[in-house]
């Protein structure tokens, strides 16, 4: 092992080591942490900047697990805008039918039925009309048909049951 690198420290060091007991000297890890700590003092007198043993590995862990996080983001990031550009260039029926694959409601047309001049289709358990003009949806409610948010129209489709009749 070399000590004579570490100055002002090599005698008080090597006889410390010395005073190891031979069993000790003979372990693979006493003598690996030995050669860690006196390197850390040889960075010491040389005037480097001493280094926690194994901290710049975990550094370069945090390192490269921040940068796999930031990734990520970026990636999902970059998911939602697509996400919003395809949104922006679908319709209003489109997006509605989107809205309910996702909330597992059935969106179909009901074929033959006409409200205000609108298809109607089935959301669910209710009724909806879409006004693709004036991008608004209504939703058959015990008052009529009124005008109703994605998300009035999700809770509607499914809890409410229209009675007939």
């Amino acid at each position: 092992m070399n000590t004579k690198r570490v100055v002002g420290f090599g005698r008080r060091t090597s006889l410390a080591i010395q005073g190891l007991p031979a069993r000790d000297l003979k372990r693979s890890r006493v003598r690996c942490q030995l050669k860690v700590g006196l390197d850390m003092m040889n960075q010491a007198v040389e005037g480097l900047e001493v280094v926690e043993p194994g901290l710049r590995e975990n550094l370069s862990d945090i390192n490269a697990r921040n940068q796999s996080q930031f990734l990520a983001q970026q990636k999902a990031a970059s998911a939602a805008q697509a996400a919003q550009t395809r949104m922006n260039d679908m319709s209003l029926k489109e997006v509605i039918e989107v809205h309910a694959q996702d909330n597992d409601l059935l969106f179909k047309p009901k074929p033959g039925r006409v409200q205000d001049g609108h298809h109607v289709y089935g959301f669910g358990n209710i009724s909806i009309i879409i006004d693709a003009l004036n991008q608004k949806v209504f939703a058959q409610t015990e008052e009529g048909w009124s005008s109703v948010t994605l998300e009035k129209l999700v809770m509607l489709g499914k809890t409410t049951a229209i009675k007939r009749c």
